[in-house]
C-alpha cells in the first residue's frame, strides 16, 4: 500500500512502516499521536495518510478508532476556512474516502467511518444536504435489516429500535450540521416517522418513544423556530474582522475619537438616565416574543395536514402516535380545526 502523502522523514518512514505491517498496535497509535499528528491533521495530505492506514490495516487496536474519528473530525470541522463549515470540495473527498468500497451505491465503508460522519455532523455548524442525507439513510438502513455501517457484524436484531440506534439518532437530528440546530427539520421528522411506521410491532428501547414525541412536537411546535446560523460567508467576514490586529491602543483611541465627535445636547438626549425608554423597549420586546411563541406553538394549517397524512393513513393508532397527540392536545395553544377529529380518535376532546 502506498501512503497518498508525501511526508518527510521521519514520518514518512514511520507511516510506510505501519501500513505495511497490516497492524496497528496501541504503541504505534501513540507514535502517530506525538510524532506525526502532534499539531493535528492540518492539511488534505494528512487527512489522506490516515484514511490509507484505516483501509491497510486489518488489525488495529482499540484505541484506533477514537483517534482516527477525533483526528479527522478535528480536520473537517475546526481545520476548515470558516471554521465549523463543511464546504462542498471537502465534503466530496470525505464523501469518496467513506464510502470507497462500494462508490457506486454510496455504501458507507463500516463503523469507524460511520461514526466520523455522525461525529462530523454533530460537531459542524453546517454539513452539504448530501453528506446528511447519506448519514441519516444508513441510520434507516441499518435499523430496518440489521448490520450495516452503524454497528457492523455486532448488530444481530433488524426491525428494531436498540437504545444504541435512540442516542445515534438523537445526536444526528440535534446535530448543528444538520440545518435545524436544537430544532427538527421536515426531512428529519419525516425520518422519524418512517422508522416508526417500521418498526411498531418491534420491541423498541423504552427511550424510542419520549425521542420520537418530542422531536416530532419540537418540528411542529418550536416557540422561537430555529436559532439563526450565520452563513458561511458571513462567518469568514467574522473571522477576518476578529483577526484584524489593530491592539487595544487603537481600538480605545478610535472609541474616544468618536465620543468627541458627538455633540453633549444629542448625548445627554439619548442616554435615558431613567431607563423608561429602556423599560418600555423590554415591555414590548417581551410582549413581541410572547406573540410569537404562541404562534409558533400552535398547530396551523400546513402542520396538521402533514400530521394527518403521517398518522391517520391507516385505521390504527399505534402508541407512538397516540402519545404524540396527547402531547400536542396538552402543550400546543391551539389546534387547526382540521386535526380534530384524528385527536377524537385517540380519546382526547377538544376543550
Amino acid at each position: 500500500m502506498t501512503v497518498s502523502a508525501s511526508r518527510p522523514k521521519p514520518a514518512g518512514d514511520l507511516l510506510m512502516s505501519v501500513a505495511e505491517g497490516g497492524t496497528i498496535t496501541a504503541a504505534q497509535i501513540l507514535k502517530l499521536r506525538w510524532e506525526v499528528f502532534g499539531d493535528g491533521v492540518v492539511d488534505r495530505a494528512e487527512a489522506e495518510a490516515l484514511f490509507d492506514l484505516n483501509d491497510a490495516c486489518a488489525l488495529k487496536n482499540a484505541a484506533w478508532n477514537d483517534f482516527f474519528v477525533d483526528s479527522l473530525t478535528d480536520y473537517f470541522v475546526w481545520r476548515q476556512k470558516p471554521r465549523g463549515y463543511l464546504g462542498d470540495e471537502a465534503c466530496r473527498f470525505l464523501i469518496d474516502r467513506v464510502t470507497h468500497k462500494d462508490p457506486d451505491r454510496g455504501r458507507i465503508d463500516g463503523p469507524t467511518e460511520m461514526e466520523l460522519l455522525v461525529n462530523i455532523v454533530h460537531w459542524a455548524r453546517e454539513v452539504p444536504e448530501d453528506l446528511l442525507v447519506m448519514v441519516l439513510s444508513a441510520v434507516k438502513e441499518t435499523v430496518l435489516n440489521g448490520g450495516g455501517p452503524l454497528f457492523g457484524p455486532k448488530r444481530q436484531r433488524s426491525g428494531v429500535i436498540d437504545r444504541a440506534d435512540v442516542e445515534i439518532i438523537r445526536r444526528l437530528v440535534y446535530a448543528g450540521g444538520g440545518g435545524g440546530g436544537h430544532t427538527i427539520t421536515r426531512r428529519e421528522a419525516d425520518l422519524l416517522f418512517d422508522l416508526n411506521d417500521a418498526t411498531t410491532t418491534g420491541d423498541n428501547a423504552d427511550t424510542w418513544q419520549e425521542l420520537f414525541v418530542k422531536a416530532i412536537a419540537s418540528h411542529v411546535m418550536f416557540p422561537r423556530g430555529a436559532p439563526k446560523i450565520p452563513t458561511a460567508r458571513e462567518a469568514q467576514r467574522r473571522e477576518a474582522w476578529q483577526n484584524d490586529r489593530r491592539g487595544v491602543g487603537r481600538l480605545l483611541g478610535d472609541m474616544a475619537g468618536e465620543v468627541l465627535k458627538c455633540n453633549i445636547a444629542k448625548n445627554w438626549t439619548a442616554a435615558d438616565i431613567f431607563g423608561t425608554r429602556a423599560k418600555r423597549a423590554a415591555i414590548e420586546s417581551e410582549r413581541g416574543q410572547r406573540s410569537d411563541a404562541e404562534r409558533r406553538e400552535a398547530i396551523d394549517g400546513a402542520e396538521a395536514t402533514w400530521l394527518i397524512e403521517r398518522i391517520g393513513g391507516d385505521e390504527i393508532l399505534h402508541g407512538n402516535e397516540r402519545a404524540l397527540l396527547t402531547f400536542i392536545h396538552e402543550h400546543a395553544p391551539a389546534v387547526h380545526p382540521t386535526l380534530i377529529p384524528l385527536m377524537e380518535r385517540a380519546g382526547l376532546k377538544s376543550a
